[in-house]
């Protein structure tokens, strides 16, 4: 997991249910831990954003996670429109 110490951490569902449920294995189904942080997670789009920041050109095999409700090759796709958003 990324180290984040950034205020809105406390009040990620991720801190409440256990990180281990945010990095399933090869194979496991990811949607139960993307539906929980998109209908569950108060900050979302915080932690979304604190991924992009951290993942910035990084190739997907080198993202691992659930954060923000996205898997590392959602993350590696929406990165050209978040670098677009963060530019205007």
């Amino acid at each position: 997991m990324i180290k984040n110490t950034e205020p809105w951490v406390a009040y990620a569902i991720c801190s409440s249910v256990g990180t281990e449920v945010f990095y399933p294995e090869p194979g496991e189904d990811w949607k139960p831990s993307t539906e929980m942080c998109r209908s569950r997670c108060p900050v979302a789009a915080q932690c979304l954003d604190f991924a992009m920041r951290m993942e910035r050109g990084m190739d997907r095999k080198r993202r691992y996670g659930i954060f923000g409700g996205l898997t590392p090759s959602a993350r590696a796709e929406h990165e050209p429109a978040w670098l677009a958003e963060a530019a205007a």
